[in-house]
């Protein structure tokens, strides 16, 4: 047999020298990030849209997921379920809406860099939110008929 630890050597220092090339990738990458991000605070205007993405975040967050929501109300079975449930969803997309233009006159008129002043943000508005989306899936998975397991599937 001859000596292979040349090939080992090699093999080695190839995935030493990776590792560490690697390393100083994601080092440069997080460098460069931040010199970016940085420069940011040097545009006036990406201030003022980074803003508008935060006070659009929450709303649109919960207005998608009271769309689905209402979307899936369609196909419910009961009928009280499904006109509370149509009641209640409509709304809460309603007083999204509401805040939603209402937090943009603020930001437009005052110009607040801090998100506490802004409606969209307020905890009790947003654990209200929650708990109507909690509530209202419980009172819907009540309601529907129970789903057979796979053992009363096979006897039928």
């Amino acid at each position: 047999m001859y000596n292979q630890s040349g090939k080992f050597f090699r093999l080695f220092a190839t995935i030493f020298f990776s590792v560490v090339g690697f390393v100083l990738a994601i080092g440069l990458l997080m460098l460069l990030l931040r010199l970016i991000v940085s420069s940011f605070d040097q545009i006036p205007w990406f201030t003022y849209f980074y803003m508008c993405i935060i006070i659009l975040l929450t709303p649109c967050l919960f207005i998608t997921v009271y769309s689905i929501f209402l979307k899936k109300t369609v196909y419910h079975p009961s009928k009280p379920v499904k006109m509370i449930s149509y009641l209640v969803f409509t709304m809460a997309i309603l007083s999204w809406l509401t805040v939603l233009t209402i937090d943009f006159i603020e930001f437009f008129k005052n110009g607040y860099p801090d998100i506490d002043r802004y409606y969209g943000y307020n905890l009790l508005f947003l654990f209200i939110n929650v708990a109507i989306i909690f509530f209202s899936g419980v009172m819907q998975a009540l309601t529907t008929e129970k789903e057979k397991d796979w053992m009363e599937k096979r006897r039928n």
